[in-house]
């Protein structure tokens, strides 16, 4: 996929006014450092993702590029309520219903990485319980391969608790060009899953040494 050149939306003022508060709680009570920002790219559209242990998590991830919003999947369950639906979507998020292959879901986010814009995913497809990272579910790997944008891996380590110490760790960019020569398909996605999952294995690892 190319890049359309497109405007950005405007910012939202609900999204930013979250955002300016969450990055004072961020540095000022769990004492966030973020590491890799200069792998977050410049221009165009691109998929960020991370774990996902923490409701706050989006808003974490968001923080890893402060100068554009990213539009994130939720389940379908959150837009049930209706102010809350608007809600999330003044925050660029859009629903997806995790019990199948959401079609409606996936076009929305095909269009959010058409118009130049970030997509942002918890690959795990729901929170971690334990704190240990899941297996993986494919959708972001077919995503990124149908959309042929970078897919940048975030690792989120530490807990969110007043005055603990938590890092972020945000990896280059995953390579894929090889996968892609091969055709969009079962085997390629899984094998592009595999090398994301390896990917949050070395960011984990990173993380233990700040």
């Amino acid at each position: 996929m190319e890049n359309v050149s497109m405007d950005r939306p405007k910012r939202t003022l609900l999204y930013s006014s979250v955002m300016a508060l969450y990055a004072l709680l961020a540095r000022l009570v769990f004492r966030m450092r973020f590491i890799g920002r200069e792998h977050i790219p410049q221009a165009g559209s691109y998929i960020i993702m991370a774990n996902h242990v923490c409701l706050l998590d989006p808003l974490t991830l968001a923080m890893c590029d402060r100068s554009r919003e990213i539009h994130f999947m939720g389940k379908k369950e959150l837009f049930h309520n209706r102010f809350l639906a608007w809600v999330w979507r003044q925050a660029h998020a859009f629903p997806v219903d995790r019990g199948k292959m959401d079609m409606a879901a996936i076009r929305t986010a095909m269009g959010v990485l058409r118009s130049g814009e970030t997509l942002g995913i918890f690959p795990e497809g729901t929170r971690s319980r334990t704190g240990e990272m899941g297996p993986l579910l494919s959708g972001a790997s077919m995503l990124a391969m149908r959309g042929r944008v970078p897919v940048v891996p975030v690792y989120i380590a530490g807990r969110y608790r007043p005055f603990g110490k938590m890092t972020v760790v945000i990896g280059a960019p995953l390579p894929f060009d090889d996968l892609l020569a091969e055709g969009v398909n079962k085997e390629t996605c899984d094998r592009f899953t595999a090398r994301m999952q390896d990917a949050f294995v070395r960011l984990r690892a990173q993380s233990e040494n700040f």
